[in-house]
């Protein structure tokens, strides 16, 4: 998602865009009656009057939160521009309007990469070019009435122009939704049934780690692939992370005939948390690979910190330090209790982050959440919580 900066990164990267496109004149975006005079010579003037609600959105919950938990809903935008230009020259003007119009029709989603290079210096704390919905832009037709009525509210006479609409604009709660602690046992053995066609091809049919009810491994864990038709050959696990760009594979023992899992050991370094897919193959190489599954890698925390941050009431700082580092581009959140508080934007790959709030004093148990993958608190083995310093800390 993104936060509330969302609307001027949106308006930034279509000034931007406009500039480059338009090869010398401003881009202005102030309010029509002051669009005149807004600068000096021919300008072209971007003027947002308008963010709705997108309904498609309301109820949608925030990627990365898991079933059974309570986040706080988005703010779906839909952001309304209207497009002029100004020149003394009217002839002049109706070029540069032509030219403006094309530069929106010709590209109408606002790429990461456009976003970024357009706010990285104006607005450093943006981070909707991490948003996983595209943004959009789209010419909107407004009636006679609808014009008039606009221009009229405006009060400055009616200027050729045309209407955009730009979504969607995802911005994250600023109050922190409920994940409540994980469930110690599911059932006898935590899994439930499984169904699935046999197509005489290699398959992967699961993943089993190391205690029933878990959901991730750390890094240099071993996990069983549950498998049916793979061949007696040497095998080769390759591991693709479903966040940032990175892979790796694994070299694997070659299995038994009608083997119904292989063992793979996970790199203890290089694998950042979060979720990767994983899918065997031989490793001399061919077409004939399994499906993919996806495996979760658990961050591990190796110490955890809370210091008061001032303010009233007063905020706690809470600091979450990890062995993997989280890479830009990652979704990181802290869970303080039920509490789940979003990292920052990260512009460069950190092993301890920190959130602010206002907590309520005491013990309380914590935990990471990179990618939707969280830190593990249970002790599976027991059935019970985990105790010590990297999984409780005291607010004060």
């Amino acid at each position: 998602m993104s936060n509330s900066l969302a609307l001027a990164a949106v308006t930034a990267t279509l000034r931007a865009r406009l500039f480059s496109r338009l090869g010398g004149p401003q881009v202005t975006v102030a309010p029509p009656n002051k669009a005149p005079d807004a600068a000096s010579g021919d300008h072209v003037n971007l003027f947002l009057y308008r963010a709705d609600l997108n309904p498609a959105f309301r109820n949608a919950d925030p990627p990365g939160w898991q079933p059974g938990e309570s986040p706080k809903p988005v703010l779906p935008l839909v952001l309304h521009y209207l497009l002029a230009a100004y020149s003394n020259d009217e002839g002049k003007a109706h070029e540069l309007l032509g030219a403006a119009m094309l530069a929106l029709h010709d590209a109408p989603v606002l790429s990461g990469d456009e976003i970024r290079a357009a706010t990285a210096t104006a607005l450093p704390g943006s981070d909707l070019h991490l948003q996983p919905e595209r943004v959009k832009i789209t010419q909107e037709t407004l009636s006679q009435d609808d014009i008039a009525k606009m221009w009229t509210a405006f009060g400055t006479p009616f200027r050729m122009s045309s209407a955009y609409q730009v979504t969607a604009v995802l911005i994250d709660s600023a109050l922190p939704g409920a994940a409540p602690m994980p469930v110690l046992r599911r059932g006898a053995d935590g899994r439930g049934p499984l169904a699935r066609p046999g197509t005489g091809s290699p398959a992967l049919l699961g993943i089993r780690y190391a205690a029933a009810g878990q959901v991730g491994a750390l890094p240099g864990e071993q996990v069983a692939l549950l498998v049916e038709n793979l061949p007696a050959v040497a095998l080769t696990a390759r591991l693709r992370h479903l966040r940032v760009t990175q892979s790796v594979n694994v070299p694997l023992a070659t299995p038994a005939t009608g083997a119904s899992e292989v063992a793979l050991t996970l790199p203890a370094t290089g694998l950042p948390a979060g979720l990767w897919a994983v899918d065997l193959g031989p490793a001399a190489g061919g077409s004939v690979r399994t499906n993919e599954l996806a495996l979760g890698v658990t961050p591990a925390v190796t110490a955890l910190a809370a210091a008061a941050a001032g303010g009233t009431p007063v905020r706690t700082k809470v600091t979450v330090t990890a062995a993997q580092p989280v890479l830009p581009g990652q979704q990181a959140a802290v869970l303080v209790g039920a509490r789940q508080l979003a990292v920052g934007l990260l512009t460069a790959a950190a092993k301890p982050v920190s959130v602010t709030a206002v907590l309520p004093s005491g013990k309380t148990r914590v935990r990471l959440r990179v990618d939707g993958v969280d830190s593990e608190i249970v002790d599976r083995a027991h059935g019970t919580f985990r105790t010590g310093p990297t999984v409780e800390v005291t607010i004060p």
